[in-house]
């Protein structure tokens, strides 16, 4: 395909192309109607003037122009020039994951294990969104992220600071691909392809969570999940593809048991032994990584557990985003040692209402077993000729033990005396004293 750079595509003006992809050529754009940058993304596929094309193309390009999320890149608009569909999304500021990959790994560093989390967490949230409206990326990988950051340039070999937000891109160029093509053909990147994609099976969200765990193994270890031998990561097509249906996953030895268990889950052959939605991938993670689900449970929920374990969450974020600031970033270390006080000020005041709510045990009551078994068929209704009748005593015997009951409580009737019972945890406990 021809340089289009200086041509126009209604209110835009293509400056620059940026590069070629499997898909689209990439350019950089002026709006003029907005007067704002924009990126273009020009599709390979040729479509031509056939009705059932030309309405395929339009009603996924309306999807995907419908989306609305912090994670996702925003599409203003799409067309067709020359029988070729374009697409008009947000200029993201950034530099894109895989070139920040590159530059961390060959310092010979690794992302921390926060870092992962918050990465991989965003990314999830953006694919559940998608795929709660029937949309699935089909090409996830490092490059397709771009990290935007409000607060100036990220620089490319330092820390990632905690305002880098991770935007998924590309999403729905892949089936806007096949939409124009009208055919089913193999598309995304091979060396983050799901089993099914290499064998041109019919794909879901859980295609974009195989995808994901293959982005969370690569930030994890340091390198891709699959290389071809000798050969870039996408060199070897059919090598790639392969591994992919059938190897499995090389055990990443820095990592926790817990952390490799959520790994090799994602990353599981056959999808429905994967994670159904991309958000339990990243609850998982962060329970693996923080060892909040690990914490034993008592047979009975306290009070505000759900409360406490959140709370207890943002506490060891903060503790780990503390470990992760350079030292020389005074601004941000004060702010995150800010938030930690204050979520460590929360997670105490709220196991003291926790221990407040939680009800006493009941203490031991004063009465004989005949007394107790008295009051307890009293508390059921009975009468006292009832109870007579049921265990076998006169009525006066009756009445000898629940005057006794009421000596020993401090009450003046049957209803008094059952509702103190219930209320010291006395009725429903063995009759023994």
């Amino acid at each position: 395909m021809s340089d289009w750079s200086g041509r126009s595509l209604a209110k835009v003006v293509l400056q620059q192309r940026l590069g070629r992809g499997g898909m689209a050529d990439v350019y950089r754009g002026q709006h003029t109607g907005l007067n704002r940058p924009v990126a273009v993304k020009v599709l390979h596929s040729f479509l031509a003037e056939e009705a059932a094309r030309l309405a395929r193309f339009h009603a996924e390009a309306q999807v995907v122009a419908g989306l609305r999320h912090p994670n996702i890149v925003q599409v203003f608009d799409f067309d067709i020039a020359d029988d070729r569909p374009y697409i008009v999304m947000e200029w993201l500021d950034g530099p894109p994951l895989d070139q920040y990959l590159d530059h961390t790994h060959a310092a010979g560093r690794r992302l921390p294990p926060e870092t992962t989390a918050r990465l991989i967490t965003a990314l999830a949230s953006a694919l559940d969104y998608a795929h709660a409206r029937n949309l699935v990326h089909r090409d996830v990988k490092p490059a397709n992220v771009v990290l935007r950051r409000e607060a100036g340039r990220l620089d490319l070999d330092a820390s990632l600071p905690l305002d880098v937000e991770p935007v998924l891109t590309d999403f729905g160029v892949a089936r806007l691909q096949q939409a124009a093509a009208l055919s089913s053909t193999l598309s995304g990147t091979p060396a983050y392809l799901s089993p099914e994609q290499a064998q041109g099976k019919p794909v879901d969200a859980r295609a974009d969570v195989y995808s994901l765990g293959v982005v969370l193994y690569e930030l994890l270890a340091g390198h891709p999940l699959f290389e071809a031998a000798g050969e870039a990561p996408d060199g070897n097509v059919l090598a790639l593809l392969l591994k992919h249906i059938s190897e499995p996953p090389p055990r990443i030895a820095e990592v926790s048991a817990a952390v490799w268990a959520v790994t090799a889950r994602a990353l599981a052959k056959a999808p429905e032994q994967r994670f159904a939605r991309a958000g339990d991938l990243a609850e998982a993670l962060l329970d693996a990584i923080f060892g909040l689900s690990a914490r034993p449970r008592s047979a009975e929920t306290p009070p505000l557990a759900g409360l406490l374990d959140t709370l207890e969450l943002l506490v060891a974020q903060a503790q780990a985003y503390e470990r992760a600031l350079p030292a020389s970033n005074g601004p941000a270390r004060a702010a995150v040692n800010r938030l930690s006080a204050l979520a460590r000020q929360a997670a105490n005041e709220a196991r003291d209402l926790a221990a407040a709510a939680r009800p006493a045990p009941p203490t031991a009551h004063p009465f004989s077993p005949r007394e107790f078994e008295v009051l307890g068929l009293a508390a059921q209704g009975l009468t006292n000729k009832e109870i007579a009748y049921r265990l076998s005593l006169s009525e006066r015997t009756v009445q000898f033990h629940l005057n006794s009951v009421f000596n020993k409580t401090g009450t003046g009737s049957r209803t008094e005396a059952v509702a103190l019972a219930l209320q010291s945890g006395w009725l429903g406990r063995p009759a023994g004293r």
